[in-house]
């Protein structure tokens, strides 16, 4: 059976309440019927010991003031029972026989009695008598019934009054939580199975600060690192795919490529062509360019094995491959600036990996330089300097149009590209081939230029090396 969250907290606390409510009301009514007896009591000993001092004879005009003071009918006897002054306008005849009270201030009512129709609390009191010859009189006290549970209404009911309003306004409040909380936790279940659905768009907060709004906090948490997990997976699998469908294709063309190098070496040896023949020299270089270009494809998707890393010269390595970059430079007209620094920077590192890395940001600076037209200048800027004591920073600044502004939050996914001919692998291997050596890779846009940057760990001083 379904136990709603709002009948789980409404219920308990109405429970208690009433409980409250009864204990307190029977307590309450208790102690208002001890209070006003006590004080009609009190009331009626007043008057009875103002009766048994007074020096003027108690006539019916007296005791009728008496009831008018405290609601309460008299009637003096004598001992025999005869009436003698009454406050009734027809004095009773049959009064009941009740033991007076010994002294005035023991008075006290007695249980219900029916006179002339009506109930009354009844006591008895004994006057003294003023003079020696004068008989013993008693002072009956009829208290009306009707009088005492009125004045009892009056100190019980207000109480249970304000008891009954405020176990309603518990259980208006008690509805109104419950409500809250039954709400807000639709709203969670609602957004939990959108997530669940994968519909990872963060849910709106409470307006409320407390703990409903920790618990929506969370689940947008939940749902970001969800998000980010179907993205790694789906990166992970994409590059597995091109890894596996493409390995055999790429394999067979790098090697025909390093055939057509080798064909040509032997060409230039049959030939006794000179060394500084550029044509041989532009072609083998561009089939090496081929084989580098293939060897980034095949190494798609693979994780690098640490054992494979070496000592590398940063320096030497981008000054190796700036050697095959700038023919297609050249050709597209493109200024391409390089400064080496003053001094070696060591890395330890994959040096075919790392080359694929730098080698990719070249040819991407070149195709993207090769967008603008005449007018605007073509020109490539790059940089290697010492970070700090533990890093190296080689950036690749180009004046080109810079990626679409639809492709800048993906621009290092696999398969995200502007390029029409372009696959989208390139910088998604260059970020997983950097992420393994404990590096970062980056880019930003400023001042009509598109920088890249690459930070990589190098080899501490007195560090030995592989």
């Amino acid at each position: 059976m379904r136990w709603p969250l709002r009948r789980q907290i409404m219920l308990p606390l109405l429970a208690v309440a009433i409980a409250s409510l009864i204990a307190v009301g029977a307590l309450n009514a208790w102690i208002a019927e001890r209070q006003t007896s006590n004080r009609i009591e009190q009331q009626l000993r007043g008057v009875v010991i103002a009766l048994s001092r007074s020096n003027f004879p108690l006539s019916d005009s007296v005791l009728r003031q008496m009831r008018s003071l405290s609601s309460a009918e008299f009637v003096l006897t004598d001992e025999a029972g005869a009436p003698l002054a009454s406050s009734f306008d027809t004095a009773p005849v049959d009064l009941p026989r009740v033991s007076p009270a010994r002294v005035t201030t023991d008075l006290k009512l007695g249980p219900p009695q029916t006179i002339n129709r009506q109930l009354y609390f009844h006591a008895t009191a004994r006057l003294p008598a003023r003079a020696m010859k004068e008989p013993a009189r008693l002072l009956h006290v009829l208290f009306p019934v009707a009088e005492y549970r009125r004045t009892w209404r009056e100190a019980f009911v207000p109480p249970l009054v304000v008891g009954i309003v405020t176990i309603a306004m518990v259980a208006v409040v008690a509805r109104m939580i419950g409500g809250r909380l039954s709400r807000a936790t639709a709203r969670l279940e609602t957004d939990v199975l959108r997530i669940a659905k994968g519909d990872f768009a963060p849910a709106q907060l409470p307006t409320t600060d407390d703990e409903i709004r920790d618990l929506s906090r969370a689940v947008n948490r939940t749902a970001e690192m969800l998000a980010d997990y179907e993205q790694q997976v789906r990166r992970t699998e994409q590059m597995r795919t091109v890894s596996l469908l493409g390995a055999g294709l790429a394999h067979e063309m790098r090697n025909a490529a390093t055939g057509c190098r080798m064909a040509l070496d032997l060409h230039a040896e049959k030939c006794n062509a000179q060394n500084d023949d550029e044509s041989l020299f532009v072609a083998k270089r561009q089939l090496r360019l081929m084989e580098s270009q293939l060897q980034r494809f095949l190494r798609a998707g693979k994780p690098l094995d640490d054992s494979e890393k070496r000592s590398v010269s940063l320096p030497a390595l981008i000054d190796d491959l700036l050697s095959l970059v700038r023919p297609s430079a050249r050709h597209a007209r493109v200024t391409l600036a390089w400064t080496p620094p003053d001094h070696d920077i060591l890395v330890l590192a994959d040096q075919e990996a790392l080359g694929q890395v730098v080698l990719n940001l070249l040819i991407n600076a070149v195709e993207a330089v090769q967008q603008n037209g005449d007018d605007v200048q073509r020109a490539i800027d790059v940089s290697l300097r010492k970070f700090d004591d533990a890093a190296a920073e080689f950036v690749v600044r180009d004046t080109g149009p810079g990626p679409k502004n639809s492709l800048e939050s993906a621009l290092f996914e696999p398969f995200v590209t502007s390029k029409a001919e372009g696959v989208g692998l390139g910088l998604a291997v260059a970020r997983e081939v950097v992420e393994a050596h404990h590096g970062s890779i980056d880019w930003w846009r400023s001042d009509k230029t598109t920088s890249f940057r690459v930070v990589i760990p190098v080899i501490q001083k007195g560090a030995a090396s592989v």
